[in-house]
Formats: C-alpha cells, structure tokens, sequence
C-alpha cells in the first residue's frame, strides 16, 4: 500500500499540467484590478478636467459679456454644453454663484451637490454680484463609478448611493459700469 503511495504521489509531482492555470489563477486578480484601476483613474480625470474647463470657459465667456444676465439655468446649460462626456449633467450639476465682500466671506463649508438618494435638492447660493464684485463660483458634478468594487472605485470617498463627487472652482470679478 504505501508503494503505491508512493508512485502516486511521485507521478504527481513530475505531472505539470496546470501550472499555468494555477499561476494565472494567482495573479490575474491582481492583474485585473490594475486593470480596472488606471481605467477608473483615467476616466475620472477626463471628467474632472472637463468640468474644470467648461466652468473656466463659461466663466471667461462671463467676464467677456457673451453670457449677459446669467441665471443658474443659462450657465448650466453652459457649463453642460462644453463638458460633453458628463452624463446627464444639465440634471445632476450643482452650480453656485456667492460674491465675496471680504476674506471672512469666502465659502469655508463644502461644495453642495445633489442628493440622489432622496428627492431633496440641495439650496444653493446663486448671487450674480454687483457691479466690481468678486465673484466665487463652485460646480459640483456626482459621478458614478465604473469599477465601484475595485481599486479606486474603493477609495474615493462616496455618498449613500455609492457615487463620488467632482468639484471645480472658479471665480471671477464683475466689470465696472
């Protein structure tokens, strides 16, 4: 019995089919999540560096006078226009306007954004200034992940419903009549 055992156990040994399976089966999670984390990390730059853009390019477009009388809904739309790879974004952007009087008004609080997991949109602070006011403007955009279980999609910090936030900030001063 043990001499049987023992050729068994010494066939198994030389037999190295599967190796590579087992190999692959060790690595390839690993493999996989750095993977889908430069993805995420990739996807999650294009989308905070086209809402920074579009906000700037708005921004400019205010401090030339091409966007006369600006509401929350015409710089939205906007902003929305410019930054084509945000989904959804005429729905799900938050756009603040606050002027700034002194260094104690600037905004010390956090950008406000939409809550998704009720049906509570959040009041925001939109003041197109007077006339050689400094004006602060904050957009903030909720992005789902694309790999909400791995790498990146772990990390970054989320709301209740598992989406992150993007914020861009700006500012601009209002001409003088």
């Amino acid at each position: 019995m043990t001499l049987q055992l023992r050729q068994s156990a010494g066939r198994f040994r030389r037999d190295r089919r599967g190796v590579a399976a087992v190999e692959f089966a060790l690595l390839a999670p690993m493999l996989f999540a750095l993977v889908f984390g430069t993805i995420e990390a990739g996807w999650t730059m294009v989308q905070t560096i086209m809402l920074d853009r579009a906000l700037d390019t708005t921004i400019r477009s205010l401090r030339i006078g091409s966007l006369s009388n600006p509401t929350q809904q015409s710089v939205r739309a906007a902003i929305c226009a410019e930054a084509r790879v945000l989904a959804d974004c005429e729905a799900t952007l938050a756009l603040e306007f606050i002027p700034i009087v002194s260094a104690a008004s600037y905004p010390a609080d956090t950008a406000r954004c939409l809550d998704r997991s009720g049906a509570l949109n959040p009041v925001l602070r939109f003041d197109a200034g007077a006339r050689s006011q400094t004006v602060f403007v904050r957009a903030c955009f909720v992005v789902e992940p694309l790999t909400p279980g791995l790498a990146l999609g772990l990390a970054l910090p989320k709301d209740e419903t598992g989406a992150y936030r993007i914020v861009a900030k700006s500012g601009f001063v209002n001409e003088p009549a």
